[in-house]
């Protein structure tokens, strides 16, 4: 084995406390010789997992190697694919990738924009992990490292409460969480960041670390926005919040109004009450512009919101409504609506920008111009309220500046010559829309890397999080993510 030696390395692991109770039922670990990746190997792999292993050769490969933005930029073949049932797999999947020095990727939805859910080597699929146990008392959810955000929504909603995690129902859950998560109840209760407890981590040399504000608290801070550098996550602990009905749906408008709506839009958000977010979506198609919202306020108070936004322009329709948040959670992304069969191939962009500003506008309707109807634009998690009030440094989600926002291009296509018009089409648009200095990224949203590598992501979280990174993973084996390499250099492409 590489840098411990065998014995040490099963001392650690029998030695290793606190479960979550997410681990029973599963088997001890045990280490084997290094030996040749060959169908042997493999074999040993299957019999020692609780859940499965696909390699290449079998039917399932194709769609158990696909993520959810899947085009030429992030196919991977993974040469095994695990799919956990419990921790141990996890741990055997760790432990088998390291001893072959094969990359690794964790998944949970596999929404990742860059595709970070596969890799040409191991991947650890945690979409299996489905436990949810909620605690009404102390409003606390437990949940498996596979949970998707709407189902911690729909288990926590029978108890009158709420995550704090993303608007899309099929992200994962602990995805959103480790890099910084910005949803609907962020003017509210902060970041899904702020609202993690605890966690259980695999670790690159096969350790499973309990992590909160008492036991590895170091890598509780660095887990909560850069969390995917330091391990697999097979489960966590998150606080959840009482929450009554909420006003939420869709207003659209005309084409011709985006300029209007989007200036509007701005100066709503900026008197935004905390518990009101929206955000703006354009298409040159038959949605026209429209702003989806989710008010947690009063009935009377979101009316008023509601009078404001159709004051903006004639709206052409509406789908508003008062309903309980955990239905509201439940509706799909606006870039992924589900009247239409699932395109073959998903891209996107997107861009942080710390303003809205009016050469912003200009760039984005000039965009939608000379956009397609397969793509969609829009302002994704407009900052205002409970998260812009949490310290930059508190946790290692720096990203807290009101006025904040993403824009994003999605687009989808099944042929390839209309993969490569929105292709240069979505390129083009990114050049415009990068900001010529102080370059900021969200970690969630990353569709490229910055001149400044993973310093445009942690910003002044940066330095310390390269000592955490060098004290729990020094040979950088967890790479497949918005990369804090160990020596602490901005090296570009160390997770391609």
């Amino acid at each position: 084995m590489s840098w411990h030696t065998r014995r040490n390395f099963i001392k650690r692991v029998a030695t290793a406390t606190g479960t979550l109770g997410f681990a029973s039922g599963c088997r001890r670990l045990q280490v084997t010789d290094r030996n040749d990746l060959s169908r042997g190997a493999m074999d040993r792999l299957r019999a020692k997992l609780t859940g499965s292993l696909i390699v290449p050769t079998d039917p399932l490969y194709e769609s158990a190697r696909r993520v959810f933005y899947w085009n030429a930029g992030t196919e991977r073949r993974p040469q095994v694919i695990v799919q956990c049932a419990c921790e141990e797999d996890a741990l055997r999947a760790v432990e088998f990738a390291r001893r072959y020095e094969l990359e690794v990727a964790a998944r949970a939805g596999g929404h990742s924009h860059l595709g970070w859910g596969c890799s040409n080597g191991v991947v650890i699929d945690l979409s299996g992990m489905k436990r949810v146990a909620i605690d009404p008392l102390r409003r606390t959810a437990r949940c498996g490292g596979g949970v998707l955000s709407g189902e911690v929504a729909r288990a926590a909603g029978r108890h009158g409460l709420a995550p704090v995690l993303g608007q899309c129902p099929g992200v994962g859950a602990s995805g959103v969480i480790l890099g910084g998560g910005l949803g609907w109840l962020s003017g509210l209760h902060g970041a899904s960041c702020d609202n993690l407890l605890s966690a259980r981590v695999v670790a690159a040399d096969g350790r499973a670390l309990t992590a909160d504000s008492e036991r590895n608290a170091d890598l509780f801070w660095a887990l909560r926005g850069a969390g995917a550098n330091y391990g697999v996550t097979t489960s966590f602990e998150c606080r959840l919040h009482p929450i009554g009905p909420v006003t939420g749906g869709d207003i659209h408008y005309s084409v011709r109004d985006a300029r209007t709506v989007l200036r509007f839009f701005r100066e709503l958000m900026d008197e935004a009450p905390d518990g009101f977010q929206a955000t703006a979506n354009l298409t040159p198609g038959e949605r026209g512009v429209f702003v989806s919202l989710c008010h947690a306020g009063g009935e009377n108070e979101a009316e008023r919101s509601l009078r404001s936004l159709r004051a903006i322009a004639i709206p052409t329709k509406e789908f508003v409504k008062r309903q309980e948040f955990a239905a509201l959670a439940e509706r799909p992304a606006a870039t992924n609506p589900t009247n239409t069969p699932p395109p073959a191939f998903r891209g996107i962009q997107t861009v942080y920008w710390d303003r809205l500003s009016d050469d912003l506008i200009d760039i984005i309707v000039d965009r939608l111009g000379h956009a397609s109807p397969e793509t969609i634009m829009g302002i994704s998690h407009y900052m205002h309220g409970q998260v812009c009030r949490v310290a930059p440094t508190a946790t290692a989600f720096p990203l807290r500046q009101a006025g904040g926002l993403n824009v994003r291009l999605a687009y989808a296509w099944n042929d390839p010559e209309t993969g490569q018009r929105l292709t240069k089409w979505a390129d083009e648009s990114l050049g415009l829309l990068r900001p010529s200095a102080e370059e900021r990224i969200y970690a969630n949203f990353q569709t490229y890397e910055a001149g400044s590598g993973a310093a445009a992501v942690y910003s002044v979280n940066f330095a310390r999080l390269v000592g955490i990174k060098h004290k729990y993973d020094p040979q950088n084996f967890f790479r497949r993510n918005s990369n804090i390499q160990p020596s602490g250099k901005a090296e570009a492409g160390s997770h391609t």
